[in-house]
This record gives C-alpha cells, sequence and structure tokens, in this order.
C-alpha cells in the first residue's frame, strides 16, 4: 500500500509539473500574439486606389450572380 501511496504522489508531482509548463508555455504564447497585433495595429494602412477612370460606377461592382 505504501508504494502504491509513493507511486501514486509521484504521478501526482509529475503532472503538477507537466501543467505548470504548459501553462507557462501558453502565457508565452499569448504575449508573443498579444505583441503581434500591436505591432499590426501600429502598421499604416494604405488607402483604397481612386476610381479615376471617369466611367460610370456601374462598372465598379460585381453583378449578383443568378
Amino acid at each position: 500500500m505504501s508504494a502504491q501511496i509513493a507511486k501514486l504522489t509521484t504521478a501526482l508531482a509529475e503532472s503538477e509539473r507537466r501543467r505548470v509548463a504548459e501553462q507557462e508555455n501558453m502565457i508565452e504564447t499569448v504575449q508573443q500574439i498579444k505583441e503581434q497585433v500591436m505591432n499590426l495595429a501600429r502598421r499604416p494602412t494604405t488607402s483604397t486606389p481612386d476610381d479615376t477612370d471617369n466611367e460610370s460606377d456601374d462598372d465598379d461592382y460585381v453583378d449578383p450572380t443568378p
């Protein structure tokens, strides 16, 4: 019985160690994603080109599919 308790205690400690390591890895990944999002938010946006063809605006849209 004592050997079984020791074995279970060891398994529990190892499981907890893996859980903590996985959680730390997830925290680091989330931080990296946050930094990437912030970098994207800081990038200048590009505007769409002006419609300078002096044609009707009808050609600027796609007809609906039948």
